[in-house]
């Protein structure tokens, strides 16, 4: 609204501000400090939380934001292409190896791959995830239980037995070459060793003849959305018109 004598309210404002500078800039300094005060707390909450997540996803070994399990290769097409699913990552477990060095926390053979690698905290820092024939990464604590050298290249034998859900088969001891590793974190709850993905059929083909069933994959997802994680994963599952086990 216009009114005539705007530059005279003008005037007196200043003039009304400049005569109570102390109790104006007081009152500034106090909205800064309590602006600071709220900023820093709800950075410290969200850093809190953050953090705590993350805690707890390394507990469990993985951040995806749920797993379906003993998934088909066909299934797996139709989840990694369910609208409600960012990515997805497979991973598939031939073996385990609980005894000697590695009876305080079991070593898993299994092929991961680049997703899964990731959202597993199981991407090299040093090399490269394997590729082909016997090639592993692995964490660093697992190369010294069993004596290796941390190097690109070092050879690493590996004593494991052939498993998968209810299924035990056969021991397997290999000779792998090391092409990639990082460091290992006391909150995981096993230590990967990643394998190449044609290692891994060869192994389950191996396996088969003997009278077992295929080895399971595993299908990670990442979803759309966070809210309501157990809620998106059961419309998954619903929408595929068919039972495949979830949990998150």
């Amino acid at each position: 609204m216009k009114v005539r004598n705007q530059k005279c309210i003008l005037k007196l404002s200043l003039k009304s501000l400049y005569a109570n500078r102390r109790r104006n800039l007081i009152a500034i300094f106090a909205i800064a400090l309590t602006t600071l005060l709220f900023t820093s707390m709800f950075t410290i909450v969200l850093s809190l939380n953050a953090s705590y997540e993350t805690y707890q996803f390394r507990q469990v070994g993985g951040y995806a934001h749920g797993t379906f399990k003993d998934v088909s290769p066909e299934q797996a097409e139709r989840i990694a292409a369910h609208p409600k699913v960012k990515a997805a990552g497979a991973r598939k477990v031939i073996g385990i190896t609980v005894d000697g060095v590695f009876s305080k926390t079991p070593a898993e053979i299994s092929y991961m791959d680049a997703n899964c690698t990731k959202w597993s905290y199981a991407t090299p820092t040093t090399g490269r995830m394997p590729e082909s024939g016997k090639e592993a990464a692995m964490d660093t604590a697992a190369l010294q239980l069993l004596g290796v050298t941390p190097e690109l290249g070092a050879e690493v034998t590996v004593s494991y037995s052939i498993t998968d859900k209810d299924q035990i088969a056969f021991t397997v001891t290999d000779t792998f070459t090391l092409v990639g590793y990082w460091d290992y974190d006391e909150l995981m709850p096993v230590h990967y060793i990643n394998i190449s993905r044609d290692y891994a059929d060869g192994i389950e083909a191996q396996a088969v003849k003997t009278g077992l069933q295929p080895f399971r994959t595993d299908l990670n997802v990442m979803l759309a959305s966070s809210t309501n994680i157990q809620g998106q994963m059961e419309q998954v599952d619903t929408d595929l018109g068919e039972s495949v086990s979830s949990f998150v």
